[in-house]
């Protein structure tokens, strides 16, 4: 019951980030890291708010590491990553799917953020993916597939790639632009089980290794 209330809490507190773009950074913050903010890269805690120059916390809400010399926000490493949203829209689609018994549309959250329906169908596509059960255990019968997800290439990258590169692209080489992509492997159980894997690199050795990890050895 413990966990319930938790929640309940989580749930109450919701709607008061959601009206406040930096009411919103913070309760992700706190929900994210506890009151001890890490970095997503290297996980270290020596880690420091980006002020601005009137001394209040940056535009963006950047933190900075002191081991890694990297900047990074509450985002990296989420569903919110990669996308210009403002977080307290993306509270309100969690706090709309939590309340309601029978969930929420992209068309309600496009009426009451004001986003566009394309960015409303966005959010609420990512937030299902979160809010679903992690599938366990080995898989039985599956289809295997990769791609690279990320955005797209600018016309000068495109305009720039030669006859040889294309050449090149469809034998298997990646151009440059492609190299900012990351890779995501998707593995469809037969009966309804997903499951979505970021390796580092896509080859035929990883992707076996990635098959044998969570395919059941029988079916491999």
């Amino acid at each position: 019951m413990k966990v319930a209330r938790d929640k309940s809490k989580i749930v109450a507190a919701l709607p008061a980030a959601c009206a406040d773009e930096t009411a919103a950074v913070e309760f992700l913050e706190r929900q994210r890291w506890g009151g001890k903010p890490e970095c997503p890269r290297c996980e270290s805690r020596d880690v420091a708010q980006m002020l601005g120059r009137d001394g209040k916390r940056n535009a963006r809400f950047l933190w900075n590491c002191h081991k890694c010399g990297r900047q990074f926000t509450v985002r990296i490493g989420t569903v919110f990553e990669e996308s210009r949203i403002a977080l307290r829209h993306w509270c309100y689609a969690f706090w709309a799917a939590c309340a309601s018994k029978k969930g929420v549309s992209a068309l309600q959250i496009k009426r009451q953020t004001g986003l566009s329906y394309k960015s409303a169908l966005f959010l609420m596509h990512r937030i299902r993916w979160a809010m679903a059960e992690t599938p366990t255990g080995p898989l039985g019968i599956v289809e295997v597939d990769e791609t690279y997800v990320g955005g797209k290439p600018r016309a000068k990258e495109l305009k720039s790639i030669s006859a040889e590169g294309w050449r090149s692209f469809k034998k298997g080489r990646r151009p440059d632009f492609m190299r900012r992509k990351t890779p995501v492997v998707a593995l469809v159980e037969r009966g309804g089980r997903v499951r979505v894997i970021a390796p580092t690199h896509v080859s035929a050795s990883n992707l076996r290794q990635v098959i044998e990890a969570n395919v059941e050895p029988s079916r491999t």
